[in-house]
């Protein structure tokens, strides 16, 4: 998934403790619309299915060469000034990391050893360490007690490391680049499935529109059970933690499993309308893990839906004036979403 990264700020909705990578679109989280839900509601024809299937259709024809990729899905700007000059060296990084002891950074070998660092050491001298500390620690991973580092081996210059290592626990990869720390996920690609012609269409951006009118209205959602839900989710955003229901602009409706993880759509009726799909693991859903679709924009004629197939293909049409282009992800064996190409 993930298109662009945003530094998240403060909003109306969230507190957001510091600058954070999301996956899809830069943009930041709107404002609270004035009005009626019912204005927002779009009309929906039986060609919209008609189109779904058929885009199905093609992309299921489709060859696919997939390669695992770290992907930057978080970062934090420990500089006076926001740096966007390093982020998007940052954004542009190829990564490749092979049994621990070579890793390539946009075709750099670098030889490294894996190794165990004292946490001391960067809480004395890493600004960037209580953030670091704290998101992994949401995601399961304890890096107070010891830090799993790669130290280089083969050089005494940074290459994009801080104080010659970089944190590592399989997973993720931390790189360092003009007083950025840069979180970069492990996202498995290959081996994980590809979209089905067996696959039903389960659910789309127009079924959820009347949906918000009317629970259950629509007849995907009759076929499927899809529901509103009505209890509270836990949304990881970087470092912290808020919790999530139907109210304050924001419309919740839970999917069947896939891969046994549940999905999650949000519908944001805010500023502009927004969709955000997310896969339920670890007890909660994660902002660095998620499809963000934008319905309409107040800024520019950009028009975004989406459809849900029951193999877990998820399809994204954006129309921009007479162009249209088709993203599609999947879901892999962890829980996270990934882009075909």
């Amino acid at each position: 998934m993930k298109r662009n990264i945003i530094l998240v700020i403060i909003s109306v909705l969230f507190f957001w403790g510091c600058s954070e990578a999301q996956r899809k679109t830069e943009r930041s989280l709107p404002k609270v619309r004035k009005g009626t839900t019912d204005s927002l509601l779009q009309p929906v024809s039986d060609k919209t299915v008609a189109d779904w299937n058929s885009i199905h259709r093609t992309y299921v024809a489709k060859k696919y060469q997939l390669k695992d990729s770290w992907e930057l899905v978080s970062y934090y700007d420990y500089s006076v000034t926001k740096n966007e000059n390093g982020l998007e060296e940052l954004q542009n990084m190829k990564i490749q990391i092979l049994g621990d002891s070579i890793l390539y950074l946009n075709g750099k070998k670098i030889k490294v050893s894996h190794s165990d660092s004292d946490p001391s050491m960067y809480e004395r001298d890493a600004l960037y360490y209580p953030y670091l500390k704290d998101y992994f620690a949401l995601r399961g991973i304890n890096i107070s007690k010891s830090v799993p580092v790669l130290l280089i081996q083969s050089s005494a210059n940074e290459i994009y490391s801080d104080m010659l290592e970089y944190i590592y626990t399989g997973d993720y990869l931390v790189l360092y680049h003009n007083n950025i720390a840069g979180v970069f996920k492990y996202v498995r690609k290959s081996g994980q499935g590809l979209p089905s012609l067996d696959a039903k269409l389960e659910y789309t951006q127009a079924d959820m529109y009347k949906d918000v009118r009317k629970e259950m209205s629509s007849k995907r959602a009759r076929e499927y059970n899809i529901r509103p839900y009505k209890g509270e989710l836990k949304l990881c955003m970087g470092k912290s933690i808020s919790q999530m229901n139907n109210s304050g602009g924001f419309y919740f409706v839970k999917l069947p499993n896939y891969k046994s993880f549940p999905i999650f759509v949000a519908y944001n009726c805010n500023e502009d309308d927004e969709f955000l799909i997310y896969t339920y693991k670890n007890g909660m859903i994660d902002d660095d893990n998620n499809i963000n679709i934008l319905a309409f924009s107040s800024y520019n004629d950009i028009k975004e839906d989406f459809a849900i197939f029951t193999d877990g293909t998820i399809y994204v049409r954006t129309v921009e004036g007479k162009k249209t282009s088709i993203d599609v992800y999947r879901i892999n064996d962890d829980g996270d979403f990934y882009r075909l190409e």
